[in-house]
């Protein structure tokens, strides 16, 4: 619970805007670093690309940063959409929206963690990856919290009902992850 920003995700009227601030900012620095890692954002999951080259890699950066940001959109929408149709859960949803960002803070360390292993060249070892590995699923956990948190507060619901929310669509989402990998 210590690290859940309670009074960010919560919304009250003294800091409003300040966690508004918040949820795009971690929105800008997890398309930058997004971009400047080359992955592919697919929810909380990020898979390696070579889809370009070095010689476009002004355009790459580009894309990949977009793609975050489309992430983002489709991510909210499978929430709400959830919310909507399975718990009659309608309203809420700009306030929902509005601190939805947060919850990509915890991937934002990640990505800036794996920029500079990348650009150390530390990738290359066996080691390294594994454990690039196991922080991205540390910081997924820390963002599913989040993500549960912010469903319980801001759309009203059971703490189980969230936590079955945010479970369902991460599983869903590894099982695409997986199958697309393949």
């Amino acid at each position: 619970m210590k690290l859940t920003p309670r009074k960010s995700i919560t919304l009250q009227d003294n800091n409003k805007i300040f966690s508004i601030l918040l949820s795009v900012i971690s929105l800008l620095i997890g398309s930058i670093f997004c971009g400047l890692n080359q992955v592919f954002p697919f929810f909380l999951f990020f898979n390696e690309s070579n889809l370009f080259s070095s010689s476009l890699e002004l355009l790459s950066l580009l894309l990949f940063s977009i793609f975050f940001l489309l992430n983002f959109l489709i991510y909210y929408i499978i929430n709400e959409g959830i919310c909507r149709l399975f718990y009659k859960k309608k309203e809420n949803s700009f306030k929902f929206f509005k601190v939805f960002g947060m919850i990509f803070f915890p991937v934002d360390i990640y990505l800036i963690i794996r920029y500079f292993l990348k650009i150390s060249n530390s990738l290359n070892f066996a080691t390294i990856r594994i454990l690039d590995n196991i922080l991205m699923i540390l910081f997924q956990l820390w963002s599913l919290w989040l993500l549960t948190f912010n469903l319980t507060v801001n759309k009203q619901l059971k703490i189980e009902n969230s936590l079955i929310i945010a479970l369902l669509i991460h599983y869903g989402g590894f099982s695409l992850f997986l199958l697309f990998s393949i």
